[in-house]
Formats: C-alpha cells, sequence, structure tokens
C-alpha cells in the first residue's frame, strides 16, 4: 500500500517510517498516528500499520510527559505531584482519542497546553466544586499582554541590563519561531492593535485571533523563562 500519511510525508517501505518516526517533530508524528488510526490496510499491511500507530503514539509520549508535567506545575500552579500526574495521564488519554481534533496547522504545543490548562481546571472543579475560577489556574489575554509588555520594558538596574537584552533577544527569536498567523498576531498586538482590528486584518475571526494569541503566549512564556 502507499505509504503517504500527508501531501509531505511519503515512504517506500514500513521499514523507513518506523525508522524516521524518532526523528519526526510532535506535528509530523501526531500526522502520522492519525493517519496510521485511519487508514484501511490489506493483508499482512494491517500488523506494520498498527506497529506504527503504536509507536508514534509512544514517541508523543516520551517527547510530552516532562513538559507536560512542568507545565502544570509551573504554568498552573499545581502544586500536588500526585494531581499534575493524573492531569498529564488524563492529557496523553484525550490525546490518543481525540488525535483527529489536532489541526496540524497550528502549533502542536499551544494545542496540547490548552488541553492541560482544561484538564487542570476541571479536575480541580472536582476536587473542589464552586472553588475555582479560570484565573487562579491560568492566564486570561490580558495576563499574555502584559506578560509581553514586561519583556519589552527596559531594566532601569544596570547590573540586570544584560540578562534583560538576553532575555529580548530570547523573546525575539521564540515569535520568529512560531507560526505565521500567529507570528503576525503576537506582532501586531505588540504594535497596539486591537483584536477585532487584528481579526479584520487577518481575515480570522476575533475569537481565534484570542485563542492563537493565548497559545502563542504560553509558548512564548515557556521559552523565555524555563
Amino acid at each position: 500500500m502507499p505509504l503517504n500519511p500527508s501531501k509531505s510525508l511519503h515512504f517506500d517501505s514500513w521499514e523507513k517510517l518506523l525508522q524516521w518516526l524518532a526523528e519526526a517533530d510532535e506535528t509530523q508524528l501526531m500526522t502520522v498516528f492519525v493517519w496510521s488510526g485511519d487508514v484501511q490496510a490489506p493483508g499482512g499491511d494491517a500488523r506494520r500499520l498498527a506497529q506504527v500507530h503504536k509507536e508514534a503514539f509512544e514517541q508523543l509520549v516520551n517527547r510530552t510527559q516532562g513538559r507536560l508535567a512542568q507545565y502544570v506545575a509551573q504554568r498552573c500552579h499545581c502544586r500536588d505531584a500526585d494531581l499534575a500526574d493524573d492531569v498529564v495521564q488524563q492529557v496523553l488519554i484525550k490525546v490518543y482519542l481525540r488525535a483527529e481534533q489536532f489541526d496540524p496547522q497550528r502549533s502542536f504545543w499551544g494545542w496540547l497546553y490548552r488541553i492541560a490548562h482544561n484538564e487542570y481546571v476541571d479536575a480541580l472543579r472536582r476536587l473542589r466544586p464552586g472553588d475555582i475560577g479560570l484565573g487562579q489556574a491560568g492566564r486570561s489575554n490580558d495576563d499574555v499582554q502584559q506578560w509581553l509588555e514586561q519583556q519589552a520594558s527596559p531594566d532601569d538596574t544596570p547590573e540586570k541590563s544584560a540578562l534583560e537584552q538576553e532575555r529580548r533577544r530570547l523573546l525575539d527569536s521564540a515569535i520568529a519561531a512560531l507560526p505565521s498567523l500567529q507570528r503576525a498576531i503576537v506582532r501586531l498586538k505588540r504594535d497596539g492593535v486591537k483584536g477585532k482590528e487584528i481579526a479584520n486584518q487577518l481575515g480570522i475571526s476575533q475569537a481565534y485571533v484570542s485563542q492563537l494569541y493565548h497559545e502563542a503566549g504560553e509558548i512564548l512564556r515557556e521559552a523565555i523563562e524555563r
């Protein structure tokens, strides 16, 4: 059978596909995982297809477990190690069951962090119903905006100037590495352009602008503060 997980991924044999999985990035692994779960394989290829499906997910788990745990502990301010582990496991289960919902044109980590954030909020609500709001478990877009402004603001303490310059360099590099649509949104936001105007300029909804901006903020924050 032809091994074409996407328009940009083509393989001559199952062996080459399996060997390549270790080199694939997370978005590519998700693409192969979704493809291998949907495509129908004839005869002996079914076993190889199942092997690819299993290996792709195992690679994703190995790549994401540590960073997810760090995100829940640091970004969601979870001080309960057992709860953090439970959240990470639930996120991975949702990735397995809902992989087809992933859009390869968007940030993999932004998508994954949003699932983790929502799962953590749900977990707290189950533990303490009515005792938590979203602001306690994450940051709003206003928080993201404030954080970005702080990164761009010069520090007036001379001995910290070198550190601040390095942080700004890292921020600029992290912004440049974002997917093009998120990169445009962040740069427009930094220029003071409002969400509604950004939506009009880019031809997308204001809600989508807000979502992409929030996801970009999490990615940039991790790049700067890790």
